[in-house]
């Protein structure tokens, strides 16, 4: 499993502040939710008042703050041309805000031919039937991108010109690509050309078909991992963008959601939760129509084949007694699989979404119509309810909501189930294992029970911004790991969190990682010597910062936090230095560099370490990187000079030659000094830029044991 992401740099941190609580947004705390009531034969109850409905949360009654009952005659003609016109279509039209407004979302998720067909009925259907003077609608598709077909209007002409667009065209198939790698590898496993040889005999054809299989199979494996991982963050990720634009108007707010199923690898749970909750909070009902319309075969199969692959390659590690590589793939793979098939029934996914958001699936039928009417009456008459929560601990923890009608025994509420109790941090998502985290930093004192750095490497400035990495460095030996001596299995979890604030508590910068790991056995020394390292790209203009960091053991129930300060001082000098790092190992480049990204060299990416302690003796060698930016509009080549200085006084000093600067002017370097002869002692290393009369300077200081 990967764990390591990214690289990790060095800060110079100021001494621990005293405690005080997570800055969050102020807003309303109180929870809206739009409730629709029906008797025992589905026929919508009117009339009720806030004396007749009963809401409990985590099943202790709330006192509700507001009540409006809400009904809309369909079919209302809407006036003549869009409420409010524009100059192009590509131009955002004006949506008048009211509460009395109904915003409908219609979203295509990669419909295939049938399934176009089917939701663009169904949409056009609705529209005729639901298209008001106050009732906006807009059209989103999703494929490998995510398109704003049409933005909110109630021009029916531009509407249905959308809705055609939207549904027209191939969709982008990955699944005929995986079938035939399937293909290969099932024909490749069950050729007859690879029987066994006879021993001490080598059967050059079974090997080479032998081999085409297996290779076949892990593309397989592999593609169908990046395929769930693509799509599923493609449909998660457009969700919740239209969920946060809808967050900021007022109203009845629904989106109708076409998707032949939802993909939900377990590496996008809490993205998915964290959407969920975005959905709650800006009120936002999902009804997700699955578009294959009547279906012979369940999903379920699917996720059946999942797991029965799982216990498969489970009993294979049980009882081998050969150690492959296939099999080690394989059996790292297991848990993964295991994990995976508990969602991988598409169909169930999509109802979750629907239900935990206060809507419902509509799925197994080539007839939408009674559904669409269905839909039609909630959209159109409901009521409106807010309670202020008592709980007002938002700890990350899902709060279960239930309505009841007090009054009417034969009445029969359709609500969202709950919430996801997160703290609002202006600017950022908020994701459910961070909440936990958060509140650690509101103790006094500050837990120290693990041993971690965090911290800010700054670079160079351009138009007026700092170049910086957030960083976090997690040694992983003190860490707890549980083992299971009959899988040869160890666990262990490992969450942490990492803030940057200005001086008005804003936060500015975030990183977070949860990751929990089920490895084999025989690989725990090796991970109890490593370290989890992290880092988040950022740009912080000129000024002073608070830090705060937590890591938690979740296995060992163990806890740190921090809180250091750092200055951000506007650049002078037009040559400067980066912050020095030292470097744990260079990693292979994985594709093109990225511009955002410091830790890069030629040769690879960095990943460094905030240790300040190496061992040195025979054989031993102190890498440190950092980048030259020397003044591109200077006449005078740039020169550097590098010191290794004991208690201020100079030990050894070179000059080595400068590589070429790169296309942005810079020049990353990486010293290599060998520890042979050098003393156990505390060291500084000195980095200096000369150029004409002009230089820059940057220092890290070193023990060397």
């Amino acid at each position: 499993m990967r764990w390591i992401h990214r690289a990790v740099a060095l800060v110079v941190l100021a001494a621990e502040l005293p405690a005080q609580p997570p800055a969050f947004r102020s807003e309303s705390t109180d929870v809206l939710v739009d409730v629709v009531v029906r008797d025992k034969r589905g026929r919508l109850i009117r009339g009720l008042t806030q004396g007749d409905i009963v809401v409990k949360e985590d099943g202790v009654p709330q006192t509700v703050t507001s009540f409006r009952a809400v009904s809309v005659q369909p079919g209302a003609v809407a006036p003549e041309g869009p409420a409010a016109p524009v100059e192009s279509t590509r131009r955002q039209e004006r949506v008048q805000v009211s509460a009395q407004n109904r915003l409908i979302s219609l979203v295509f998720d990669r419909l295939g031919p049938d399934g176009r067909r089917l939701g663009r009925q169904a949409s056009l259907d609705f529209l005729k039937k639901d298209l008001g003077p106050n009732v906006y609608y807009a059209v989103f598709t999703v494929d490998r991108g995510f398109q704003v077909v049409q933005p909110y209007t109630n021009d029916a002409a531009r509407l249905k010109r959308a809705i055609e667009a939207a549904t027209s065209g191939e969709r982008s198939d990955f699944q005929s690509d995986l079938a035939n790698m399937a293909r290969t590898a099932d024909a490749a496993g069950n050729s007859t050309g690879t029987t066994a040889p006879a021993q001490g005999t080598v059967d050059g054809a079974a090997m080479s078909s032998a081999q085409a299989g297996q290779m076949a199979k892990e593309m397989l494996d592999f593609s169908e991992v990046l395929e769930r991982e693509d799509l599923g963050r493609m449909s998660v990720f457009s969700l919740w963008a239209i969920v946060k634009e809808l967050r900021k108007l007022p109203g009845r707010k629904t989106v109708l959601y076409f998707a032949e199923g939802l993909q939900m690898p377990n590496s996008l749970v809490e993205q998915f939760k964290s959407m969920i909750s975005e959905a709650n909070r800006a009120n936002v009902t999902v009804y997700a129509i699955d578009a294959r319309g009547l279906m012979t075969a369940s999903d379920q199969g699917a996720a059946n084949a999942k797991l029965s692959e799982a216990a498969q390659w489970s009993r294979y590690a049980r009882t081998t007694q050969n150690e492959t590589a296939a099999g080690n793939k394989q059996e790292f793979r297991t848990f993964d699989r295991a994990v995976d098939s508990l969602r991988a029934n598409q169909q169930y996914e999509m109802q979750e979404l629907a239900e935990a958001t206060g809507g419902f699936l509509i799925a197994n039928t080539n007839d939408l119509r009674p559904n669409l009417e269905k839909l039609s009456e909630e959209f159109n008459t409901y009521y409106e309810i807010s309670y202020h929560p008592q709980n007002q601990l938002y700890d990350g923890r899902f709060r279960a909501i239930t309505v009841s009608v007090a009054s009417r025994k034969d009445a029969v509420v359709q609500a969202r189930d709950g919430y996801f109790a997160m703290p609002v941090m202006e600017g950022q998502t908020v994701f459910s294992y961070e909440a936990p985290l958060l509140r650690v930093l509101s103790r006094n004192p500050l837990p120290k029970d693990l041993e971690f750095r965090a911290g800010v490497v700054q670079y160079r400035q351009r138009l007026g911004l700092q170049q910086a990495e957030l960083v976090f460095d997690l040694p992983l030996k003190n860490v707890a790991f549980a083992k299971d001596e009959k899988a040869a299995k160890y666990r262990t979890h490992i969450t942490v969190l990492a803030l940057v604030k200005d001086a008005e508590g804003r936060v500015v910068a975030k990183l977070s990682r949860d990751v929990p790991l089920n490895e084999p056995l025989d690989r725990l020394e090796g991970f109890q010597q490593g370290r989890f390292i992290v880092t988040r790209a950022m740009n912080l203009a000129p000024g002073r910062y608070t830090v705060e960091s937590v890591a938690a053991d979740q296995e060992g129930q163990r806890v740190s936090a921090k809180r250091s300060v750092l200055v951000v001082a506007a650049q002078t000098s037009k040559a400067s230095v980066s912050d020095i790092v030292l470097v744990r190992r260079i990693d292979k480049p994985a594709g093109e560099r990225d511009p955002r990204e410091a830790l890069q060299m030629p040769q690879g990416r960095i990943v460094p370490t905030l240790i300040d302690a190496v061992p040195g003796g025979a054989g031993k060698l102190l890498s440190l990187f950092f980048t030259l930016y020397p003044d591109e509009l200077s006449q005078e080549p740039p020169k550097m000079v590098l010191d290794l200085l004991k208690d201020g006084q100079v030990v050894s000093r070179t000059s080595p030659a400068l590589p070429a600067a790169g296309p942005d002017g810079s020049i990353p370097y990486v010293a290599n000094i060998p520890l042979d002869s050098v003393q156990p002692a505390q060291y500084q290393f000195r980095a200096t830029l000369i150029q004409g009369n002009f230089g820059a300077q940057k220092s890290i200081y070193l023990n060397i044991e």
